[in-house]
């Protein structure tokens, strides 16, 4: 090999070292410049910022730029109740558990039949308590007898038998009335009105608070309903020397619509 080829091999091979060494460091400075987004998009001068989505406009709605009004308002209806629940009970006492419990057996079954006399349905008359207790002397610590109870739930749908119904069974050996619970069986029609009236209290004050802004009112973005139904009505414990003439006032109770509607503002 010559002079001359083993010069041009030798510059040939700086030559490309010095290249090997720069271009690296080029490529990557010119993919920094592309990933940050200015490199310019052919004949529109546009940059890559320029080509994405403004997310701030997309997310629109509720819960995003959409200027919004909530209003919470109630609607209430009155009415009578028209079913009463009665807790009616037997306690006997005796020496013994089976003398006891016979002598309770037998006062209870007097009183559901005045119970069913006055035309309340077996279905309305519910065993809701039953126990058996031994009882103490003055001492504590020997028995001297025992203790029977039995309970049951009736359920009068006509109210004008209440009173007559706590006279009679006191006389058939009732003798301990725990109370007298008034309710209405039925309030789906009186939830239905309370709703209309909650929803004509919600419109009347969201338009108010929307003219006091001076902004108007856009279309309903959400609702959300609650119903309290009526809670019965008791009038506790019945004294037992009263039952009888035993006056029942029904009075009325409330069935109440809550609810809370969210309005866009236009």
């Amino acid at each position: 090999m010559s002079r001359t080829t083993i010069a041009f091999v030798i510059i040939g091979t700086f030559i490309a070292g010095i290249l090997g060494s720069m271009l690296p460091s080029f490529w990557m400075s010119r993919g920094m410049t592309m990933m940050s987004g200015t490199f310019a998009i052919p004949n529109t001068g546009a940059n890559s910022r320029s080509m994405m989505p403004d997310v701030s406009a997309m997310m629109g709605g509720f819960g995003g730029s959409t200027r919004h009004l909530d209003v919470n308002a109630s609607g209430a209806v009155s009415a009578v109740p028209d079913q009463a629940t009665i807790q009616l009970g037997v306690t006997t006492q005796a020496t013994t558990a089976a003398a006891a419990l016979t002598q309770n057996s037998t006062d209870t079954a007097a009183v559901i039949a005045s119970v069913i006399k006055l035309g309340v349905a077996e279905k309305d008359i519910q065993t809701s308590n039953f126990s058996v207790y031994p009882t103490y002397d003055t001492s504590g610590t020997r028995i001297s007898g025992y203790q029977v109870s039995n309970s049951v739930t009736v359920t009068v749908r006509d109210l004008v038998k209440a009173g007559p119904l706590l006279d009679q069974v006191v006389q058939a050996g009732a003798n301990n009335i725990t109370g007298l619970n008034f309710s209405i069986s039925d309030t789906s029609a009186l939830v239905n009105q309370a709703r209309i009236l909650a929803f004509e209290a919600a419109k009347t004050k969201a338009e108010a608070m929307a003219k006091a802004a001076g902004v108007e009112l856009g279309d309903i973005i959400s609702v959300t309903e609650s119903s309290q139904n009526a809670q019965p009505m008791t009038n506790g414990r019945v004294a037992m020397d009263a039952m009888a003439a035993a006056p029942i006032q029904t009075g009325t109770q409330d069935v109440t619509v809550d609810v809370t509607i969210i309005y866009s503002l236009k």
